[in-house]
């Protein structure tokens, strides 16, 4: 027959190629044994017809003088009938569409070849939960399909298909005579992520309730194979301080869209979306680790917080294009996928983004070399996930409560880590971890004006702080006692360091800043001051830009 072909030496390059069809590196467990399939329509194999026949064969002179009249069976015969009995049963569980056998051992050397047996294999692999070994007897013995394991292995891959949670479908004795199973085997948990237990409970809902569960198992391990892949190709990346510096104002314009269209100011919400859509293409040219968890985590969460699944529906539809025509098959496109598959289900995609969010904190935390706030960075997106998800507000009224966007407090750790690396005091870094958790303590306020007062000293006394950064620290001092009086529900105080906080802030963090005043003011202060305050927004010279760049696009 002579030896199998196997699939070309670049299968064997471990990482993540962005602009080819090469193999990714699968995680399948392979030591448990086979379950029984779904319905009674199990698999014949070639031994229980043998065995029937037979019997009736050389058990006749036991039996009765008439049964040992009946002529005999020929060899012939009993390969023939078994061949026949063996292929009908197990068309009647499979697909209609499967190939034409012509009694012939067939090699796959193409991935042509692979093709008409993709729905066979897929109900064996998945759907009936069946170990590798297995598949490979079955489609030997009743398909006449030869591969070797890593051969298969890779074909899956090419096909997306993974096996991640397989707690929920119990298996029974491998057909191919596996060893006995340890005691702890069935109770496996989703396999990236042992012990678990948080996100297991999240996960068993989602998983193996149709179709679209490859589409999520798929997105999971999209995560972990770009983070390999970026570092792969690009050792460097560990070292990139991705989260120090205002580089990228995606986040904050779909923030301040998101705001606009609340505030019933639609036309000037729409020109924002618009800029916002142009920072997608920008940020997805050059993909580092913040960039894809913009794209994948923050912005889609956002979307969903603002309750607003039409605008996520279109951005899911506009990156995927773009993945595809920048990289063809990419993880980004695999996670798109796998969040259009739960767009109806708005709740769970706001679970799936928490499990979404941890695989990226766990990873990167057993990247080696990785910068330590990078790791504290992403740990810290997946606990404001996490708590959006515990709190278990509907999603239709997450938008009305100021207090639950988590995740523009975690966009704002740039600013958190600035503070970190310029000023140099314990005493900052302890006041900037309540902010970020919003636990505040009774001192708090005392204790920021201080560094405040200390800030503005030695700017005064010709400290050389980078000239960005000046008004920056002063802001986020000022930002940090506004959040504090407003957990106080002390409003005065509330909108006087509101005041001074936008007298030193620009640009989108102005608009923000001034439409959640605004708000306050409504609720808690007086119309004159909300409507001073809107006024003041809306004669502000950045969105008077957004307005010139919006009409500069459409006329060109």
């Amino acid at each position: 027959m002579g030896s199998p072909l196997t699939i070309g030496d670049e299968e064997k390059v471990p990482g993540l190629t962005f602009d080819s069809d090469e193999a990714e590196t699968v995680f399948v467990k392979e030591e448990s044994e086979s379950p029984p399939a779904d319905d009674k329509r199990l698999l014949v194999t070639r031994e229980r017809p043998f065995k029937h026949m037979y019997k009736g064969r050389f058990a006749a002179s036991g039996v009765s003088k008439r049964e040992s009249t009946r002529p005999s069976l020929t060899h012939q015969q009993i390969t023939k009938a078994s061949r026949a009995i063996s292929r009908s049963t197990a068309s009647s569980s499979l697909s209609s569409h499967r190939p034409n056998l012509t009694g012939k051992v067939k090699i796959p050397r193409t991935p042509d070849d692979w093709e008409p047996f993709k729905e066979i294999l897929t109900d064996l692999y998945i759907t009936q939960n069946r170990i590798l070994r297995d598949v490979i007897v079955i489609m030997e013995t009743e398909h006449d399909f030869r591969a070797t394991p890593k051969m298969f292995k890779n074909q899956f891959s090419r096909w997306n298909i993974f096996k991640y949670n397989v707690k929920n479908k119990p298996r029974l004795k491998s057909k191919a005579g596996s060893p006995e199973e340890g005691p702890g085997d069935q109770d496996m948990d989703l396999m990236v992520l042992q012990n678990h237990a948080t996100i297991d409970s999240f996960v068993s809902p989602m998983m193996h309730q149709n179709g679209g569960s490859r589409a999520m198992q798929a997105g999971l391990t999209a995560v972990r194979h770009y983070l390999h892949g970026l570092i792969d190709t690009d050792p460097a990346q560990c070292k990139q301080d991705v989260v120090v510096l205002f580089d990228d104002p995606c986040y904050r314009y779909f923030k301040v869209a998101m705001d606009l269209f609340d505030a019933r100011e639609n036309v000037q919400g729409g020109r924002v979306l618009r800029l916002a859509f142009l920072q997608i293409e920008r940020k997805i040219m050059q993909p580092n680790i913040k960039s894809f968890s913009d794209l994948c985590f923050l912005v889609p969460h956002l979307l969903l917080e603002s309750n607003r699944q039409d605008i996520l529906a279109a951005y899911l539809q506009y990156l995927a294009r773009l993945a595809t025509l920048r990289f063809g098959n990419h993880p980004f496109t695999e996670i798109v996928a796998s969040f259009a598959e739960l767009l109806h289900r708005p709740e769970d995609i706001m679970r799936y983004i928490m499990i979404l969010s941890q695989i990226n904190s766990d990873t990167i935390d057993n990247l080696g070399q990785m910068l330590e706030r990078t790791r504290m960075w992403a740990r810290n997106q997946y606990l404001a996930c996490q708590r959006t998800v515990d709190n278990g507000t509907p999603l239709s009224q997450i938008s009305r409560d100021p207090h639950e966007h988590y995740m523009i407090r975690l966009e704002a750790q740039s600013v958190y880590w600035a503070q970190h690396l310029l000023v140099h005091s314990p005493e900052s870094d302890e006041l900037a971890e309540q902010w970020l958790h919003r636990n505040f303590s009774d001192d708090f306020a005392p204790r920021c004006e201080a560094l405040l007062e200390d800030i503005k000293a030695k700017i005064a006394a010709g400290h050389h702080f980078p000239k960005l950064w000046e008004r920056m620290l002063e802001c986020l001092y000022c930002g940090w006692l506004n959040d504090y009086y407003e957990t106080q529900q002390d409003w005065p105080r509330v909108f006087e360091w509101g005041r001074r906080g936008l007298d030193l802030s620009t640009n989108e963090q102005f608009i923000i800043w001034a439409i959640h005043l605004e708000d306050l003011m409504r609720q808690h202060g007086t119309v004159e001051e909300a409507e001073e305050m809107r006024r003041r927004r809306i004669e502000h010279e950045w969105l008077e830009s957004v307005r010139l760049q919006v009409d500069r696009l459409t006329l060109s």
